[in-house]
């Protein structure tokens, strides 16, 4: 079984088309973990119980989400769908990290960083996390966001329910950026 091939799978299909599987999402994101097992089943997917377990237990990011009872799955954070995590502000710690390509970094400093094709910003409490999602986009550079000034001054943050270490946010301007 390759965890992460069913991992990045279930990324796609939870976060950003669950219409290619025939996959329904309530308006909250969740699906059901029988259907999402038979849709992965007929796209060719090993995709049971055990796995999903496995891939939440094991995995260095915690993007998913079991629901008390163990009948729905969602996303944690990452969406590009239009869904309500019925997530609540709160207030951050005093600095986040935002990690980028190193090509991005003249564009962020003039405009800010932009949700883009997601729902929010997501900004780090590490430098290390930070730096790994950097890696994905060229050479990683590092942004210092002032997250606590952010608050003050009526920026709403909240905390990813399935990663502590990920907060979101609509929108960073570039007043409350700086380069590392």
């Amino acid at each position: 079984m390759d965890i992460t091939a069913l991992s990045k799978f279930l990324s796609y299909v939870l976060r950003h088309h669950p219409e290619d599987i025939g996959l329904d999402l309530d308006d909250n994101g969740w699906a059901e973990v029988s259907e999402l097992i038979e849709k992965a089943h007929n796209e060719g997917r090993h995709l049971d119980r055990d796995a999903i377990q496995h891939i939440m237990r094991n995995s260095s990011k915690q993007r998913f989400i079991l629901s008390s009872d163990g009948k729905y799955i969602r996303a944690g954070y990452g969406h590009s769908i239009d869904v309500d995590l019925q997530l609540k502000p709160k207030t951050p710690p005093e600095k986040l990290y935002h990690g980028t390509g190193s090509n991005n970094v003249a564009s962020i400093l003039a405009d800010g960083i932009q949700a883009c094709s997601r729902n929010f910003v997501h900004i780090s409490t590490t430098i290390n996390e930070a730096r790994k999602v950097g890696g994905r986009h060229g050479e990683p550079e590092i942004l210092l966001v002032f997250s606590s000034q952010m608050d003050r001054e009526g920026y709403d943050f909240y905390q990813s329910e399935s990663e502590e270490s990920i907060w979101l946010t609509n929108y960073v301007p570039p007043k409350f950026i700086e380069q590392l």
